[in-house]
Formats: structure tokens, sequence, C-alpha cells
């Protein structure tokens, strides 16, 4: 969208500002196809151990992936401390969407200390 926004500037502009920004919706468009192709490449996959652990693959390289948030239409995953995973209910199918809920439910019950009541409250 950027290259098509510099690509009709470079049209009303004066000529020598014309080439520059010819040659900046040139490097924008290259970059966005750059960006689309490496996105392209980088295959990512969730699966659950025997164990209920939640693994992210993503390229050659495979991270546990602790439950942030669960609900009836979003996972967050947590993979590092900065990197957060959203899981839409429409990017998987749905018994794959009811096994991934069920598996993070179950890991964010079961690492979850006990509620503590304290002293005097009734």
């Amino acid at each position: 969208m950027t290259f098509v926004s510099l690509i009709h500037a470079a049209l009303q502009a004066p000529t020598a500002t014309r080439v520059a920004a010819g040659a900046l919706a040139a490097a924008a468009a290259l970059a966005a196809f750059a960006g689309w192709r490496r996105s392209a490449r980088q295959r990512t996959g969730l699966r659950i151990e025997a164990d209920g652990q939640i693994a992210l693959r993503q390229g050659d390289g495979t991270a546990t992936a602790e439950p942030v948030f669960v609900s009836p239409w979003l996972i967050c995953l947590r993979t590092a401390p900065q990197r957060l995973v959203p899981v839409w209910r429409d990017g998987l199918d749905a018994s794959g969407y009811r096994r991934l809920a069920a598996a993070a439910r179950w890991r964010t019950r079961r690492k979850s200390e006990p509620d503590r009541i304290p002293d005097g409250i009734v």
C-alpha cells in the first residue's frame, strides 16, 4: 500500500522529486514482496505432548508454550518472556481448537496454586 501512495505522489511531484519518489516506491514494493515471501516460508505448528505440555514449532525449532489466556474464541500462548502467540478459533479446525483449549485450561489449572483464604475471613 505504501508504494501505491509513493507512486501517486511521484506523479504529482516536480521532476527531481518524481525520480526519488519512484525509487522509494520500487524499494517499498520490493521490501513488501520480500517480507511476504519470508513469512510464507516459516511454517508454524502446534503439538500437544502426552503429558499435556503444549509445544510450538516454528521453522526448524520447537519451543514450549505456556497458556496465558484461554477463551472460546482466543488462546494466547507465551513462548518467551517477550513473545505472545495468539491462536484464534478460526485458525484451527473445530476439534483441534477444542483439544488445544482443553490442554491449555488443564495446564493453567494444574500449575496454579490453590486459593488461600486469609485468616479472619469467613
